[in-house]
């Protein structure tokens, strides 16, 4: 038998359209000839424990598989869930009227988890049935045969013209045969598990199949058991003898190819004589008789030969379905179909009527799982589908490399795994895994080639025998090596810098530009971009990452250095560099006599510490200085600065050295550390005119204002990150941050298009509630100005004019980083937390300020959902 041949279907339905009952709580009866059979959908039990019990009027029996097979009912699962209870007619507990009208009736437990409290559905099927001289049934778990008693009439002998007598016979003793006679009182065989019911016209006789009293008889090269009996009845004036016999057969099927073959001997020696006619044959699935067009419509063949009828099965045909199985951890499946034969035959004046239901399961066939690998390396994730599985199969985990997860685990750890069902009833599971996984090992067999391996085993478990199998494989995808490759710009004041990843992932790309790697840190200091293809930083020229070569009076000349480095390969991969003229002011003069300027640390001044740096007077040493420039803010008239008129102007002279408190050791004779001087000039007019217009405004009248009234709506937004493009919506609340993570709020007038507007903050300050006033509180923005006192301090943020903001000045933009707050006194805590904490949970207020009349109403927005960690 092949693996799921096209046609083969798992979810196979009634092949016969079905006249049956359906009770008040959801059981189907239907009546099956000298059989009636329940169905219990899965809709119904939804695969609870159950319990069924055999009714007869008030008395309710718990029907044990031993009891079951005593007293003619059979209890058979499906594959689909489908609880099926089938009863002969004259079963134990069934109602009988006479030989001809019969009921039949039972009573399903359910057992609901957790409660275990019982839900109780009933059924019951009245059935007309005519009964033969003899009925023999060989169901799957007993062997039942029905025997006529036919006893004479005779008329009083003292008493000529008499009455006439009816004998009234009783059971007296039962004779089996093992073949060898063994004599047994009705009880004894009763508590051996065999079944006797007698009445004044019908003898029934039931055997379960595994007793020791029936013997095997090999008919014409089938196998029979047989259950023989001869019961004899008396009274006080004679004497009947009753035979019956019950024979069943326990082998004959066989498979060739793709056909099942089952040969039933036609001559039953055990239950007849060679000179009996069969007068008919008929074939069923599932105790249903199918008609010739039924047969033929789904490829059934019934043939007969002199000694045989043979039935012939497709495997996977409808009526039947396919089971899995793990033998030796390897993946299995079998097919199974119950058919039945219907034989009738005439012996003198008395018909036969035989039944027999077989259940036949194919050899177990392997049928290892296959692996398609849909891999497109450029897509950089392993794309495979494990076909093909039966519905009963359920993948339980997969073992990436050493690690095992759940499917659960695979799920959450954004691993793509998807179950597919196809129309034949098979499923296949689909499985995506991104080269960037851990899993994935990479190597580089080739200079020009990256090979990435993924090993895979899947583990698998049976329903409902909870058997288990795996399959391991090996996933492999080759790719051509691209190379990362950088380039940039200049623009204004500013290096814009992309690097483009080629084939290597980005996590294992380290970039530098200048000496200093982009670290997270870093990174919240510039503007930055990224996706899955590139990355893109702009990086002002004054930054500490650009090397500055030379100063000239008409601006600056500035150098970026980006490396490449591959972390997985220990490999170098890129060099680039950027060198762009500036053209800056790097000094100003102002009409009141102050020059300021700033000065740039060079890189041919390596040892240079800016803080060092002083005017022609040491004493004038920077306004203000970081380790990459100073700042110097003077008076004409002061630090040395130097005057001499030219013509009709005024030019001040100065100069920033590099006076070292302790000489530099000299590196060698050749390379001397270079001096360090900068000359600042400014030139005023010394002799110049200036006019100005002037209206005047008459005493008599004084200044009025319009007074207007109207409300402006400013909002409090949280932007996803520092670029202020996207935005939170109040549908993402919740949202998680970090200790320490910047948070890049908006504050601004969306709605207003009068430029003579302008948004101010004032004061920002955080509290615990909604109320504004509410304690405790923490300053964010205090008099316009960042809180000194926060352990992180406030940033604003320049506004400029883009695609969304047309007006800057109805925006302001500030950046916090993540604290929480104390209950007890309000201070705030920068220290790592251990208990994450709301602050949506914490609120922002902002006060107008007292002279600021632009800024309509105070603003008290919620920013809902952040957590502090």
């Amino acid at each position: 038998m092949g693996c799921f041949e096209i046609g083969a279907f798992w979810l196979i339905v009634n092949i016969i359209s079905i006249d049956a009952d359906t009770s008040a709580g959801g059981i189907r009866a239907e009546c099956l000839g000298n059989r009636v059979q329940f169905t219990l959908p899965s809709s119904l039990s939804e695969g609870s424990p159950l319990e069924v019990y055999a009714v007869n009027n008030a008395q309710t029996v718990f029907l044990t598989p031993h009891l079951a097979a005593q007293c003619g009912y059979t209890q058979k699962l499906d594959p689909w869930g489908n609880t099926r209870v089938s009863a002969s007619l004259k079963s134990c507990f069934a109602e009988k009227q006479g030989d001809k009208e019969f009921k039949v009736a039972i009573q399903v437990k359910l057992y609901e988890f957790p409660k275990l409290s019982a839900k109780v559905l009933e059924a019951s099927k009245s059935c007309s049935h005519t009964v033969a001289s003899r009925e023999i049934l060989c169901e799957t778990n007993f062997m039942e045969v029905s025997v006529r008693i036919a006893i004479p009439e005779f008329k009083e002998a003292s008493v000529k013209g008499g009455p006439t007598v009816i004998p009234n016979l009783q059971l007296w003793n039962i004779l089996l045969y093992t073949p060898g006679e063994k004599a047994f009182d009705r009880e004894t065989l009763q508590g051996m598990g065999y079944n006797v019911y007698s009445s004044p016209t019908r003898l029934v006789m039931r055997s379960p199949y595994n007793m020791a009293e029936n013997f095997v008889l090999n008919v014409d090269d089938v196998d029979m058991i047989v259950f023989k009996s001869v019961v004899l009845f008396r009274d006080r004036w004679m004497m009947a003898i009753v035979e019956s016999t019950a024979a069943c057969p326990t082998n004959g099927a066989s498979v060739v190819g793709q056909m099942i073959s089952w040969r039933f001997p036609l001559h039953l020696t055990p239950l007849m004589s060679s000179e009996v006619e069969i007068l008919e044959v008929h074939m069923g699935i599932d105790g249903r008789r199918l008609t010739s067009e039924e047969m033929s419509s789904h490829n059934y063949g019934m043939i007969s030969t002199k000694s045989h009828v043979v039935v012939e099965i497709p495997i996977g045909a409808p009526g039947g379905y396919y089971k899995s199985h793990a033998v030796e951890n390897q993946y299995h499946i079998s097919y199974t179909i119950e058919p039945m034969l219907e034989l009738m035959w005439m012996e003198g004046q008395d018909k036969t009527t035989y039944k027999v239901l077989f259940p036949i399961t194919t050899p177990l066939t392997p049928c290892p799982p296959h692996i398609t690998d849909n891999t497109q390396p450029k897509q950089k994730v392993f794309e495979a589908l494990l076909s093909y599985f039966l519905p009963d199969v359920v993948l339980l985990n997969i073992t990436f490399g050493s690690e095992l997860l759940t499917v659960s685990e695979v799920i959450i750890k954004g691993i793509g795994l998807q179950e597919q069902s196809f129309p034949n009833g098979t499923k296949a599971f689909a499985l995506q895994v991104p080269f960037s996984q851990p899993y994935v090992q990479e190597k580089t067999l080739r200079p020009d080639r990256r090979t990435y391996f993924l090993p895979l085993v899947f583990g698998f478990v049976i329903l409902p025998e909870r058997a288990s199998f795996s399959y391991s494989t090996v996933l492999e995808a080759s790719s051509d090596i691209v190379r990362p490759t950088a380039g940039g710009r200049c623009s204004e004041d500013i290096f814009k810098i992309n690097v483009k990843y080629g084939s290597t992932p980005r996590s294992q790309l380290q970039i530098k530009l200048g000496q200093v790697e982009l670290s997270d840190e870093v990174l919240q200091e510039y503007e930055h971009h990224s996706n899955e293809t590139h990355f893109i930083i702009t990086v002002p020229f004054l930054a500490p990452l650009v090397a500055l070569e030379s100063v000239q009076l008409t601006g600056v000349l500035g150098r970026i250095d980006v490396e490449l480095y591959d972390t997985l390969n220990n490999l170098q991969v890129k060099d680039f560099s950027l060198a762009c003229p500036f053209f800056v002011k790097m000094s100003e003069c102002f009409s009141n006599g102050t020059i300021g300027v700033v000065v740039p640390k060079l890189e041919s001044v390596p040892r240079l510490l800016p803080g060092e740096l002083s005017l022609r007077d040491p004493a004038c040493k920077p306004y203000y200085n970081e380790a990459h420039f100073a700042f110097f803010r003077f008076d004409v008239t002061t630090c040395g600065t130097t005057r001499k008129f030219v013509g009709d102007t005024m030019k001040y002279e100065n100069v920033v050295t590099w006076k070292k408190d302790e000489p530099l050791p000299q590196t060698s004779k050749f390379h001397l550390e270079p001096e360090y001087r900068i000359y600042v000039s400014c030139v005023y007019s010394a002799n110049s005119t200036q006019s100005m217009i002037f209206h005047s405004i008459s005493h008599f009248k004084e200044p009025e204002t319009d007074v207007g009234k109207g409300e402006l709506t400013v909002s409090l937004r949280l932007s996803q990150d520092m670029v202020y493009k996207l935005f939170y919506h109040d549908g993402d609340y919740p949202v998680l941050k970090f200790l320490k993570q910047p948070l890049y709020f908006e504050v601004g007038m969306d709605h207003s298009r009068d430029s003579r507007v302008a948004v101010g903050l004032e004061n920002c300050w955080a509290t615990l509630t909604k109320d504004r006033e509410s304690q405790p509180k923490w300053d964010l923005i205090v008099d316009g100005c960042p809180n000194p006192k926060g352990p992180e301090q406030t940033i604003i943020h320049p506004v400029s004019e883009d695609d969304r903001v047309d007006i800057p000045d109805h925006f302001k933009r500030f950046e916090v980083k993540e604290f929480t707050l104390r209950e007890d006194d309000g201070s705030s805590e920068s220290e790592d937390a251990t208990v994450a904490r709301r602050v949506g949970a914490n609120h922002f207020g902002f006060q107008r300020h007292p002279d600021n009349g632009r800024l309509i109403k105070a603003l008290e927005e919620r920013v809902d959902g952040v957590h502090f960690n």
